[in-house]
């Protein structure tokens, strides 16, 4: 437990440096994962006294959120929202100061029912180093880092706890006893983390033990133990078998969100633009996310399968959680942490196997005591040069997802628009924007998976501000269930359809305020917000866009040379290196204001479009192609070039944040 503290809170060193950045204010830091924001945005909520269970929820989705009844405030409220509520009021600290101890405490606490499982079992080794490989493995320590406020700091300590006292009825003293405190655990597990099929397959291992057990003649306190179990979660047991399906469905058969299917399925897919989930890991990927020593990866691996087949009986409700952290190798990099404690347990268990094999081939007659010495001996040993290992962990500073600049400007939009106004912009920051603005969102980091997603794209890459202007006016009022409604009732196709909202022919004015926000982040991001844009229902395929921040940058006066993040500019020649490879500069804009060109150069070559913009931040630099220097998203926010019959210039805070007010009526 103080290893794993000990990395997560080294990175306040860092942070108290940067703290003009990376706090909102002198005691808010700012939270370092996307979805931090909606947890943190729900607790506010409810300290406000807006939360309603299963009620509309006025941030998310809109206008489907007006539509359709569906899009409510989660039941019951996620006790992570909920305690840090409470704490946060309790302690007179704001939400952010609280995020910043919150997780990284609660991340270490599985290490206590790990150990005492594999404790109860004579393995001490393989509680230790089962508990330090987890806390210390590179991908836990990621996903449970300061500020961060996220349900996987409590997703390993309720599965061990849970196997623990599952595990402990068929050993223990007092079997109901541990029978009620599962029970109980899962109960309050669910309300941590509401996917009901991990508590499902929990449920159904004990059941297949306990038949086995008593091969299928149950006792009474065996019935009343399942009355126990079952009674309490079947509320929300009952719908875990579908559930469990379509999750394992799409995890090992392919990647497929729900724009996928039936009306959508002409559309793009927005999860391929999640990398992560689309690969398949060797050896050395996985070992970097747990234990980075590749040997020492492989033999925890081996003498876990080793462990699980000698003590089959009683480490069999932690097996569904061992075959979770293998999907690490198929699907996505956050299962990695599912399996690093499970590398720890194998080394453990081979130690002290280790140690017993040879005192029997030697024959030697050792008191038990020696034993148990020699194991901690070797134990210790072998946990230092974990921890040795673990230098990506050590090296690891977790970094804020909006920095302050971006934060005090979606603070700014909350001040300076209408309490009702939805806020048009592309999803990563979504639930900043609900949680700093105060403002609904069209998509976020939980609803990006429809085609709204496709049309946020389409307007960001076309290059016809009046096209994106239909767009916003169509999803505005409109939004999912109006797309369903055309595809379904009107038999449009999914080009039709588009064709038709671009072109207007379902036009009415806007009936809500709308903003479409650009930020600093989408520079980066819109190599797949082109690739969306451009999506062409054809050949089912887009174009990537290319908008790429150089800064920062500095001129050597002498050569005439521009020297940027990963690239060298020759301002006189009219080319750029990238990486290794070289490209042509077909122009040099320099730009200030709304689309007042200072200077232009143009070279005879066609090639790429270097961008220069004073702005009272001093100059920026991009590059962009031809296809994205046309496009709104490069017009709009850089080049602040836009069309006054539909859009409203009213924050430029360039290049943190641009703002336009989408007119009423054009």
């Amino acid at each position: 437990m103080g290893a794993g503290l000990a990395l997560r809170f080294d990175d306040l060193r860092v942070w108290e440096k940067r703290k003009n950045i990376w706090y909102l204010e002198e005691n808010r830091p700012i939270f370092t994962s996307y979805d931090a924001f909606y947890f943190a945005r729900l607790a506010r909520d409810w300290q406000e006294g807006r939360y309603r269970a299963g009620k509309r929820d006025p941030y998310r989705f809109v206008p489907d959120n007006y539509l359709t009844d569906n899009i409510t405030y989660p039941f019951p409220v996620p006790l992570m929202s909920f305690s840090a509520a409470k704490l946060s009021d309790w302690f007179g600290v704001p939400l952010e100061k609280l995020a910043l101890y919150y997780t990284p405490i609660t991340a270490v606490l599985f290490v206590i029912p790990l150990f005492l499982y594999l404790e109860s079992l004579g393995y001490t080794a393989a509680g230790l180093l089962g508990g330090l490989c987890g806390v210390t493995a590179l991908i836990y320590v990621i996903r449970t880092s300061i500020a961060r406020f996220d349900t996987d700091s409590l997703n390993l300590f309720f599965p061990f706890a849970i196997a623990w006292a599952l595990a402990m009825y068929f050993r223990g003293r007092r079997p109901l006893l541990w029978a009620t405190i599962a029970s109980i655990l899962l109960l309050i597990f669910f309300f941590w983390y509401p996917v009901s099929h991990l508590m499902f397959v929990m449920v159904c291992t004990f059941i297949a033990v306990l038949l086995f057990e008593k091969k299928g003649r149950l006792e009474k306190k065996d019935i009343v133990a399942l009355i126990i179990l079952l009674v309490p979660n079947m509320w929300y047991l009952w719908k875990s078998p579908l559930s469990m399906f379509n999750y394992l469905k799409n995890l090992l058969v392919n990647i497929v969100s729900p724009a996928q299917e039936g009306f959508f399925g002409d559309f793009p897919n927005i999860m391929q633009s999640i990398s992560e989930l689309q690969q398949s890991k060797s050896i050395n990927q996985v070992a970097a996310l747990t234990l980075h020593n590749r040997i020492l990866f492989i033999i925890g691996l081996l003498g876990m399968s080793s462990f699980f087949v000698r003590e089959r009986k009683y480490l069999f409700f932690l097996l569904p959680y061992f075959l979770i952290g293998l999907l690490v190798f198929r699907s996505g990099n956050r299962f990695a942490m599912y399996l690093a404690p499970f590398i720890g347990m194998g080394l453990g268990f081979l130690i002290h196997f280790l140690i017993e094999k040879s005192s029997r081939i030697l024959n030697l007659k050792v008191a038990d005591s020696l034993k148990n010495l020699a194991i901690l001996l070797i134990t210790v040993i072998l946990g230092v040069l974990i921890f040795w290992a673990q230098k990506n962990s050590r090296a690891y500073v977790a970094l804020p997802k909006v920095n302050a600049f971006v934060a005090r400007d979606m603070k700014k939009l909350g001040e300076i628009t209408p309490p009702e106004a939805w806020i048009w912009t592309w999803w990563d920051y979504g639930y900043a924007f609900s949680y700093f603005s105060r403002r609904g969102v069209f998509i976020d980091g939980g609803s990006q998976t429809s085609p709204k997603t496709y049309y946020v794209a389409l307007s960001f890459a076309s290059s016809s501000p009046e096209e994106a202007y239909h767009i916003i006016a169509y999803l505005a009022r409109e939004g999912l269930t109006g797309i369903k409604k055309r595809l379904k009732e009107d038999k449009l196709s999914a080009k039709e359809l588009t064709e038709n909202i671009k072109q207007g022919k379902f036009y009415q004015s806007l009936n809500h305020p709308v903003y479409w926000v650009f930020t600093q982040d989408l520079p980066l991001k819109y190599g797949w917000i082109g690739y969306f844009g451009t999506w062409n229902f054809g050949s089912r395929k887009g174009h990537f866009g290319f908008v790429y921040d150089l800064n920062p940058c500095r001129r050597a006066s002498k050569t005439g040379l521009l020297f940027c993040k990963n690239s060298v500019l020759d301002l006189k020649k009219g080319t750029v290196r990238l990486g290794s490879r070289w490209f042509n500069l077909s122009k040099i804009l320099v730009i200030s204001g709304k689309d007042k060109v200072l200077q232009k150069t143009s070279f005879d070559s066609r090639g790429l479009i270097l961008e220069v913009v004073n702005s009272r931040y001093g100059q920026t630099f991009y590059l962009a192609d031809e296809r994205s220097f046309r496009s709104n998203f490069n017009q709009m926010y850089i080049l602040k070039n836009y069309d006054p019959k539909f859009f409203e210039l009213v924050l430029d805070d360039f290049p943190f944040m641009v703002v336009y007010k989408v007119k009423w009526t054009p």
